[in-house]
């Protein structure tokens, strides 16, 4: 049998506390003091019959009982501003009416028998905590007040959980930082005297404005009105030139070598679905916010070209690539091209006022090839045309060569020669003599390659220490090579004697 806790009163006055959370309350009611909505006490037919000395009386309603009496009644709809808000029941006339107390009501109105109307028992201790409860609810964003605090980890620190409390997640929320991270728009075709294009994507090109300030920025729209850096258009060729990345500089007149770039507007496109471009121009080596003027797309320009323009990501939504930067639309900004230079200058030696290549050189003694560099201070045109004079063409003759391939494959070439010969040595001891003319057979299957002319190119043969020559008995010589696996001595071989065999496959 289950005992109830002895100590144990309604949850409204039970000191010992409570286990349980009884309603999900609504926050902003707190500081006026409502307690719970009681479960069923509600509607939307509520009328007001009558107004006199401070107390409202209202009818339409359900379910009411004299217990009701202390409880209070939240009413809104009313087209009187006085006869909205939450009023105490200080009368029970009947199930469908009470009286309230109401010193600024007003009778009639003019929306009486549509009033919606919820009644709400007494704030008490129980409220108290069924507040404190849906806080730690919504702050841990978990599904049970009770429920653990959640944890995540770090990318710097991966298994350690680290707790998502206040302390540790204040000012960090991810869902209230917005980036503008780079789009790219490939292959926009041009004409000449364009002084603006417009970019079409269905769904795909919304614009940011003041209450949603995720999507494109537009200079001409709020919150960005004016803004250069966050609607900057970068703008590289696209096909025409065969430069793919290429930035793009303004050809002639009086503005001539400046960078061509644009700026997002909102005029003559609709969002989502499209953005216009507008084209400036400025300096390379001055502020573009200063110094842009407006562009007009010129003839020998190319026709085709791609676009990278911003677009205002929420953090917490961006995707893994969103920081990526696009290879074939080049380098963003006056500032990261010079960084990309200094890097280039750092990474080959240069630096503080060094600007010799010879003296970035260190292997410049005798046998190197820039050793022959032509003056004190060489280009890299002179440092690489010596080093071509140096290496030499690649013009082969011979067997093993080929004109005109790589030194890689040259050298590979001459390693597989050499690999291909090889050369083996084998002993023979005569067991029994050999007849002078008589084919012998070499011995453990060896075998060599007749070279046509008798000359031995491939078999060299020794006995008794001696290199003997093959050929005819008439030119003097020693043995004839018979077949590739045996020769024909011209003088006997005795018993015991040893023969050297050297074999080059």
């Amino acid at each position: 049998m289950a005992y109830p806790r002895q100590n144990a009163l309604d949850q409204a006055l039970d000191i010992a506390g409570s286990l349980t959370q009884t309603q999900t309350m609504t926050e902003g009611d707190e500081p006026n003091g409502f307690g719970a909505p009681i479960a069923g006490q509600t509607g939307t037919t509520a009328t007001i019959t009558a107004f006199a000395s401070g107390v409202l009386t209202l009818g339409g309603l359900t379910g009411m009982t004299v217990g009701d009496v202390g409880n209070f009644i939240t009413i809104s709809g009313a087209a009187t501003a006085g006869n909205n808000g939450t009023f105490l029941i200080v009368n029970f006339n009947s199930a469908s009416s009470v009286d309230v107390s109401n010193a600024t009501g007003s009778f009639p109105d003019a929306n009486s028998g549509a009033l919606t109307w919820t009644e709400r028992g007494p704030y008490t201790l129980q409220d108290d905590l069924n507040y404190v409860r849906t806080d730690r609810k919504l702050i841990k964003g978990t599904t049970n007040w009770y429920d653990p605090i959640p944890t995540y980890q770090r990318p710097t620190a991966v298994g350690t959980l680290v707790s998502a409390n206040l302390s540790t997640i204040a000012g960090k929320t991810t869902d209230a930082v917005a980036y503008n991270v780079n789009r790219a728009f490939f292959g926009k075709t041009l004409n000449t005297g364009d002084g603006y294009t417009v970019i079409t994507s269905v769904g795909n090109l919304k614009h940011a404005d003041a209450v949603n300030q995720t999507g494109i920025p537009c200079f001409d729209l709020a919150p960005f009105v004016g803004d250069w850096t966050s609607a900057y258009v970068h703008i590289v060729d696209g096909y025409a030139d065969g430069y793919a990345g290429q930035e793009l500089l303004v050809q002639s007149g009086p503005h001539a070598g400046e960078r061509i770039f644009g700026v997002t507007f909102d005029g003559y496109s609709v969002s989502p679905n499209s953005v216009t471009i507008k084209f400036f121009s400025a300096p390379l080596n001055l502020n573009y916010v200063v110094s842009a003027t407006p562009y007009v797309w010129e003839a020998g320009q190319p026709k085709t070209i791609n676009i990278l323009y911003g677009y205002n990501e929420r953090l917490d939504q961006l995707d893994q690539n969103a920081f990526r930067t696009i290879p074939a639309l080049g380098i963003l900004t006056d500032a990261s091209m010079q960084g990309e230079i200094n890097n280039i200058l750092t990474t080959v030696g240069i630096t503080g006022t060094t600007t010799s290549l010879s003296g970035l050189l260190t292997n410049i003694g005798t046998y190197y090839p820039f050793y022959n560099l032509p003056n004190a201070t060489p280009t890299v045109v002179d440092a690489l045309n010596t080093l071509n004079n140096q290496i030499g063409n690649r013009t082969y003759t011979g067997t093993y060569l080929t004109s005109g391939q790589t030194i890689t494959a040259s050298l590979q070439a001459l390693s597989n020669a050499i690999n291909a010969s090889t050369i083996s040595r084998t002993i023979e001891r005569l067991s029994s003599t050999i007849n002078a003319n008589t084919a012998h057979t070499l011995p453990g299957g060896l075998t060599y390659t007749l070279d046509g002319t008798n000359n031995g190119q491939h078999l060299w043969v020794f006995t008794r220490g001696v290199l003997r020559d093959p050929g005819p008995v008439s030119g003097g010589n020693d043995y004839s090579e018979t077949s590739t696996t045996s020769i024909t001595f011209y003088g006997k071989q005795k018993a015991g004697d040893h023969i050297n065999y050297i074999v080059k496959t």
